[in-house]
């Protein structure tokens, strides 16, 4: 998990209807533009009320709550990327032949860099929407100016957002074909003589190439509609981009595309979320107050790209985390004890990104509250969610560690978990993993990433501790588990909940268990000035 890269973003109160504000400053490059900026989205048909009315008649009650809940919609998200694996694997294994098969695992390799290629902008630009949203009227590469009396959204800066982001992921899109062009062709170079039909292997790599590309270059999209506080149409979308690529993988897959079947079904599915996502920014941002000249795109380039790299780089460091992780396990424990690590932690992690549902669907509207500074708010939107968090987390883990060991016994005999003591630390350091994630990521909406450093260099210590661990102990598996426990226990699995928590005007323990109450501003909440030309301070 990457702290300040929320999973899913929120549903929260939407702009709609609010007057915002006409002028938009950006002090530190000397720039102020103005615009007419009319209301977004103040326009609701009276037919679309009524088939609304018409179709809560027809589910019901509670099917249309669950309709309209996008915490719902974002575990059907999950359960659709579940079913994917559950599905799409098992059929790949037996239609494709053994070394097409083994040559489908270096094109996921390779389309699984796309999240580090994003280099953190996806997370930056969010939040400036958050913040466009709430009324800024300037934005800052690091800290925010709050904008206590801010009366609704800023048209103007939402636009010139939205300019500079289709702008940055062109760049970003031929960026990665640049990477991933030449090492993707060397690598399949080297499988295809071995597969069924070679011809076949290069044009089905030529098509994940192109899939790749086109999720760069638009993806996007979804980021800016969800941040537009539209994340419920984000979460249908996505779940129907998945059934999409699920459906068309499977009807390809017996079709005997072999291994044209992911990547042409990833493709139709990114087209269609692309279609759907653009449609719907375009209706709620309305007409443009005018053109975004290049030079406010490079600004504003500027002022996202400080804390973009952090994320990035925090991207970059879990990626080859994981990565050292499996390279190590395979050679000094053996396959049958890799495979049981790796079968609990995404057990565990499963469980943590459907607890995590409760909080990440309200990120966009709190940063709309932190740049108004409404701290009474954030701690009201906060304290019932995160326990909701806490108890789907213990309740979800508790399944995992009292039945899923008997389940296997019964059905999967020759299939297992960690060891139960192993098993249980690992649940409790999902727990503080997702804990102090959550309370990191609330420190992001002050624009600040001070957690960057000091979880890189824990990643790097467990990794370390990991190989001491186990060439110097019988650990085996465990050393996997208590590593990171440890390392991450002696600094940020209590810094970053005391930071988050001092960051709503509280205390941790006092905001926990006693809930919202007045605040205390936070002493982070206005920054000093970053003059044109000056770098902003390191965290």
């Amino acid at each position: 998990m990457v702290i300040g890269q929320p999973l899913e973003s929120p549903q929260a109160p939407t702009g709609c209807g609010l007057r915002p504000l006409g002028e938009t400053e950006f002090p530190s490059a000397g720039l102020t533009l103005t615009g007419d900026s009319p209301p977004l989205g103040n326009v609701r048909m009276s037919s679309g009320q009524s088939d609304r009315t018409s179709a809560r008649s027809l589910l019901g009650p509670w099917m249309w709550r669950l309709w309209q809940s996008a915490v719902a919609w974002s575990w059907v998200m999950n359960g659709l990327r579940l079913a994917a694996g559950l599905v799409v694997l098992p059929l790949l294994a037996t239609r494709l032949a053994k070394p097409d098969f083994d040559t489908y695992f270096v094109f996921l390799s390779l389309a699984s860099l796309v999240p580090i290629l994003d280099l953190g902008f996806s997370s930056s630009i969010g939040r400036a929407v958050s913040y466009a949203m709430g009324g800024a009227r300037e934005l800052r590469p690091q800290g925010f100016v709050p904008e206590p009396g801010a009366a609704g959204p800023n048209r103007t800066l939402l636009w010139q957002l939205l300019h500079t982001t289709r702008v940055l992921y062109r760049i970003l899109t031929f960026a990665a074909l640049v990477l991933l062009a030449p090492l993707g062709t060397w690598a399949v170079h080297k499988a295809a003589p071995q597969t069924s039909t070679p011809a076949l292997t290069w044009l089905a790599w030529g098509l994940t190439l192109l899939a790749v590309l086109w999720e760069i270059y638009t993806g996007w999209w979804n980021v800016f509609l969800r941040n537009l506080d539209r994340v419920l149409s984000s979460a249908r979308q996505v779940a129907l981009a998945q059934l999409i690529k699920i459906a068309l993988s499977c009807g390809l897959l017996l079709a005997g595309a072999g291994l044209l079947s992911v990547p042409l079904a990833g493709l139709v599915s990114a087209m269609v979320q692309r279609f759907l996502a653009r449609r719907q920014v375009l209706q709620v941002l309305g007409p443009a107050p005018g053109t975004t000249d290049p030079q406010t795109v490079r600004q504003l380039i500027t002022v996202l790209w400080p804390n973009s790299w952090r994320v990035g780089l925090q991207l970059f460091s879990n990626y080859l985390g994981s990565q050292a992780n499996t390279l190590v396990c395979l050679p000094l424990l053996g396959l049958a004890a890799s495979g049981q690590y790796g079968f609990t932690l995404q057990l565990i992690t499963l469980c943590s990104s459907m607890a995590q549902v409760w909080t990440t669907v309200k990120w966009p509207y709190l940063g709309q509250l932190r740049v108004r500074q409404d701290l009474a708010a954030m701690q009201r939107v906060v304290w019932p969610r995160l326990w909701l968090q806490y108890a789907t987390y213990l309740l979800l883990a508790g399944a995992v560690i009292g039945l899923v060991p008997w389940l296997l016994q019964v059905a999967q005999p020759d299939k297992s978990l960690l060891p139960m003591p192993w098993l249980a630390l690992l649940a409790v350091h999902g727990f503080l993993e997702m804990n102090y994630v959550f309370w990191g990521t609330l420190i992001s909406t002050e624009n600040r990433t001070p957690f960057t450093w000091p979880i890189i260099l824990s990643n790097v210590v467990s990794f370390a501790l990991v190989l001491t661990l186990l060439q110097t102990t019988q650990l085996g598996p465990g050393a996997l588990v208590l590593a990171p426990l440890l390392v991450h226990g002696l600094y940020n699995h209590w810094k970053w909940p005391r930071e988050g928590a001092r960051s709503l005007g509280t205390t941790f323990w006092r905001f926990l268990w006693g809930g919202p109450a007045a605040p205390r501003l936070p002493e982070t909440a206005s920054p000093l000035p970053v003059a044109s030309g000056q770098r902003p301070d390191k965290d």
